[in-house]
């Protein structure tokens, strides 16, 4: 016969089972925790892994465009032509850019382009190469003589080439707005061309004169194949010629209201400080650019050319 339990031994079994139940659970926690903390571990190893990865990926990106900025800087006129006393300012605005510059002697004449490609940074850089390739075939073409037939050669090429004017959904609008000024050696005469640009002529004595080209630009769908791009021919003499890009109007001001430099500020430095003399003109209009902005950031690429024939 079966002793009967007294009611302190079934309190004691209880007990023992609660502690038991507890220490399960304190157990499962805490496995649950080392889980935790292992996963933890590993999260932050990977982080830290990720981290690596994007650093390298970022020096690696700093060297690829370093190494294009080379490219790109090769690009531009290694020496000057004796006939011209000229100076310049090329700042891209992500170390490669959309901006550059030609300087040609092509025996009688000598040709001087500064164009402002689609885009900054990379892009705008990959498409400056481009065209600069474009200005090399053109420059040994025999049948594009005036500077408007440049321009209307270099559309229609670059037209093709992205497929602006075959398929008439393209996006692409790719192309440069700039100027092409052509120095006649013998008769001391310029031809000028623009594609939404100008330039400015300045007189020994006198104001600075804007001369406008065409309201189009090269490249792009919204130009017609074949566009007959203006040609203005006039005197040279002893007159400064100024080619810019609109980075240099688009510096904007620090001011509470900022306002752009634009181009009457810049027609009233050029008429101010000219004494003959193309690197002081750079010099006064850097200095005035840097007044202007102050501590704002540069907007764009910009570009300016100066020069006088000797």
């Amino acid at each position: 016969m079966e002793t009967p339990k007294s009611p302190e031994t079934e309190t004691d079994l209880s007990e023992v089972t609660k502690l038991e139940a507890e220490i399960y659970n304190q157990n499962k926690q805490i496995k649950k925790l080392e889980m935790q903390v292992k996963l933890g571990g590993n999260l932050a190893k990977e982080l830290e892994r990720q981290k690596t990865l994007a650093i390298e990926a970022q020096e690696e990106v700093k060297k690829s465009i370093q190494y294009a900025s080379r490219i790109q800087g090769a690009m531009l006129p290694r020496s000057l032509p004796n006939d011209l006393t000229i100076d310049t300012i090329w700042k891209p605005l992500h170390v490669v850019g959309g901006d550059f510059y030609v300087i040609k002697d092509l025996e009688d004449t000598i040709l001087i382009a500064v164009l402002d490609c689609t885009g900054h940074g990379v892009p705008g850089a990959l498409l400056s190469t481009l065209t600069g390739s474009i200005f090399d075939r053109l420059i040994h073409d025999p049948n594009v003589r005036t500077a408007g037939e440049y321009l209307t050669s270099a559309h229609n090429l670059i037209s093709a080439m992205l497929g602006q004017h075959v398929d008439h959904k393209a996006k692409s609008n790719d192309g440069f707005d700039g100027s092409i000024c052509l120095v006649h050696k013998q008769t001391k005469t310029l031809t000028f061309a623009g594609a939404r640009s100008s330039i400015f002529i300045l007189p020994t004595n006198g104001q600075a004169v804007e001369v406008k080209g065409n309201r189009k630009s090269v490249g792009g769908s919204r130009t017609p194949l074949d566009y007959p791009f203006d040609t203005h021919e006039f005197s040279l003499g002893d007159q400064i010629v100024v080619m810019l890009t609109d980075g240099i109007l688009d510096v904007m001001g620090e001011e509470s209201a900022p306002v752009l430099f634009g181009k009457d500020r810049l027609l009233k430095i050029l008429s101010m400080w000219n004494d003959h003399d193309p690197s002081r003109i750079i010099n006064n209009v850097q200095v005035a650019l840097d007044n202007h902005r102050d501590t704002q950031p540069l907007r764009d690429d910009m570009t300016l050319v100066v020069f006088r024939q000797n």
